[in-house]
């Protein structure tokens, strides 16, 4: 056999190898099955004392809140960084309502007046008796105290109640290498990037978890951008990566170069394979 032959055949064996390692199957992979709260519930309930009167929500809040303290002193940050990491925390209970939200109110024995409002395009709602009122900006404890007082008129001594029922005026996206990237509908002013991450169902294998962007339009062209450490964030309770997401804000989280080069070479493999279907995540 000639050296032109050898070589041919090696070349052939070389294409053979790396069509099968192509055309197999594979699944695209998150790490959303392999994160669990139970170790946040049994935390809470040692605290609490029993493991019946603790719920896994209050489980997830205890542990957002009593250990961040820790984390930041362990992480050896100064206080004016715990201080602003506490607030952020704070703010994130707080919603101020906004164009196309839906706010529910009931009025204690006066059907009449109770019902579901949408807010429309100015800020403002229409209220039975009252008219519209402007309610854009507001807590929905502000609205109920504006509400008792303009029934105040009309009803005796009036209770009023008044409940978010649908959140649509503050969204940001989270785009990229997610499990499900798109937008986010917020239930505070503000959300960190971790939440909006586990709202967006974590990053893929295919994500380079060290590069994630944080970009904030703007209207003259000119965006921020921030970098945000996914790795660190995540993985090793880094808080200093936890960034603030403001309404109409983008996370970014790109693919690694492998997951690249992949999604070129799947396209011209797939056709030659031997009838298996390629499904990834890359």
């Amino acid at each position: 056999m000639t050296k032109t032959k050898v070589f041919k055949s090696n070349v052939g064996l070389g294409l053979f190898v790396v069509m099968v390692c192509l055309t197999t199957t594979a699944v695209a992979q998150d790490f959303s099955g392999n994160i669990s709260t139970e170790p946040l519930v049994n935390e809470a309930a040692q605290t609490a004392g029993t493991v019946e009167a603790v719920t896994e929500e209050e489980a997830v809040a205890q542990f957002i809140k009593e250990p961040l303290g820790q984390i930041l002193e362990t992480k050896k940050m100064s206080k004016e960084e715990l201080a602003k990491a506490e607030k952020v925390l704070g703010d994130l209970s707080k919603y101020t309502l906004g164009k196309t939200d839906i706010i529910e109110i009931n009025v204690a024995r006066h059907p009449e007046v109770s019902g579901e409002f949408t807010i429309n395009n100015e800020g403002k709602i229409q209220y039975q008796f009252v008219g519209d009122v402007d309610v854009e900006g507001l807590t929905k404890n502000d609205v109920g105290d504006i509400l008792k007082e303009l029934l105040s008129t009309y009803i005796v001594e009036p209770e009023v109640m008044v409940k978010i029922t649908g959140y649509n005026s503050k969204i940001v996206y989270v785009i990229g290498e997610v499990g499900s990237p798109g937008k986010i509908f917020m239930r505070g002013d503000t959300i960190t990037v971790r939440e909006a991450l586990m709202q967006a169902g974590l990053p893929l294998l295919s994500a380079k978890t060290t590069r994630g962007s944080l970009i904030t339009p703007s209207a003259n062209g000119k965006a921020n951008q921030e970098k945000v450490n996914v790795h660190k964030l995540l993985f090793e309770g880094d808080l200093r990566e936890n960034l603030v997401m403001k309404p109409g804000d983008v996370f970014y989280l790109p693919p690694t170069v492998m997951a690249k080069a992949l999604r070129v070479i799947q396209p011209v493999a797939a056709p030659i394979g031997v009838g298996r279907t390629v499904a990834t995540g890359f």
